[in-house]
């Protein structure tokens, strides 16, 4: 299919979700949702009416505009926001729908003042669940960016040694992306030393890598806007029987996870098998975060995996697979798969080694 009638079946998706909400326009404003709908990655805003769809961008972009979505009709002159409110106003809209998550108050009370006819109606972000299904395109820039990512790590294993900072290791990983064709990371790359394990979002330091330290490495790359998502725990040396018996755990959960993983199973039941694992092994409490998160134009987006989640995993979803025990003083471990949700389960994305 070619890349206008990709934006044009999406569009349609948004279209019946505004039949269903009975609005007559749609004003999207999400930065992942406009490019989601349209291949735009500049700065705008979207209508989607009656009369069809307005991308209201300024002079900076008009190129860029034409150059990605050349099926769009774009307007440059002007604010974005008065672009689009002229266009509902000239259209007769009787109510116009807007993404409530994401416009400024500022910018509702603008739309409010200055619609004519119309009502400005606020919507839950349904776009970000149409963008939880992936199309094969999306799957294959998201396999890709997972190939950059893993050879990078990879590059940084040969590397990573005593008296490196974590710093440093994460800005080598980072260097080691971007030489293979990432954009950029797809976040920050997380290097957690020692004790810093103890942190899932810990921020990588001056802390200097020693001998016999666990090293929660969580990284991936950006790639034609799609991200990538992996985790991996080594030691710089050999590990002791307590770091090995909590890695090993948290492996175990993990596979478990894979293994039961199946379409139409709700993220709180994966969970709930990886939850299960650590709990038989003495390390339920070390568990404080959810298993996974879905993956695409954002690094975290839907579907959740939690214990509260009650989002289904549909097929084609890409979600990661993220056990982790966590102890404080001593230093964590976490393990971290992308997958993309089969007919038959889930298909692993990531192939970084996971030797310890």
């Amino acid at each position: 299919m070619t890349a206008a009638g990709v934006m044009e079946t999406r569009t349609a998706s948004a279209r019946e979700w505004m039949a269903e909400e009975q609005v007559d326009a749609l004003l999207v404003s999400a930065e992942p949702n406009l490019r989601w709908l349209t291949g735009f990655t500049g700065e705008g805003l979207l209508v989607l009416d009656a009369e069809g769809a307005l991308l209201c961008t300024d002079s900076r972009y008009t190129l860029q505009a034409a150059e990605e979505a050349p099926w769009l009709e774009a307007a440059a002159a002007g604010g974005h926001l008065e672009q689009a409110i002229a266009r509902l106003n000239a259209g007769g809209v009787k109510s116009a729908g807007f993404e409530s998550a994401h416009l400024t108050y500022a910018s509702y009370q603008r739309l409010h003042e200055a619609l004519e006819n119309a009502t400005p109606k606020p919507l839950e972000d349904r776009i970000k669940r149409l963008r939880a299904v992936k199309d094969e395109g999306e799957i294959a820039l998201i396999r890709r960016a997972a190939e950059i990512a893993d050879a990078g790590f990879v590059e940084l294993r040969g590397q990573i040694a005593p008296l490196m900072t974590e710093r440093e290791a994460a800005e080598e990983l980072r260097r080691q992306m971007v030489l293979r064709g990432a954009e950029k990371p797809s976040f920050e790359v997380i290097v957690a030393s020692g004790p810093n394990g103890a942190m899932p979002h810990a921020r990588p330091g001056e802390r200097v890598i020693t001998e016999n330290d666990l090293i929660v490495i969580d990284w991936g790359a950006a790639y034609h806007g799609y991200s990538s998502d992996c985790t991996r725990t080594v030691i710089v040396g050999e590990p002791d029987d307590r770091q090995r018996e909590v890695w090993l755990a948290v492996r175990e959960a993990q596979m478990a996870a894979l293994e039961g993983l199946q379409p139409g199973m709700e993220g709180r039941e994966v969970d709930a098998i990886a939850r299960g694992v650590l709990r038989e092994n003495g390390f339920e409490r070390e568990f404080g975060h959810g298993l996974g998160h879905g993956v695409g134009l954002e690094v975290h987006e839907l579907p959740t995996l939690g214990q509260k989640s009650e989002n289904t995993l549909p097929v084609g979803a890409v979600v990661t697979i993220e056990p982790g025990v966590y102890i404080e003083g001593w230093g964590g471990v976490r393990l971290e798969e992308l997958v993309v949700v089969t007919e038959s389960g889930c298909e692993i994305l990531t192939a970084a080694p996971y030797d310890l």
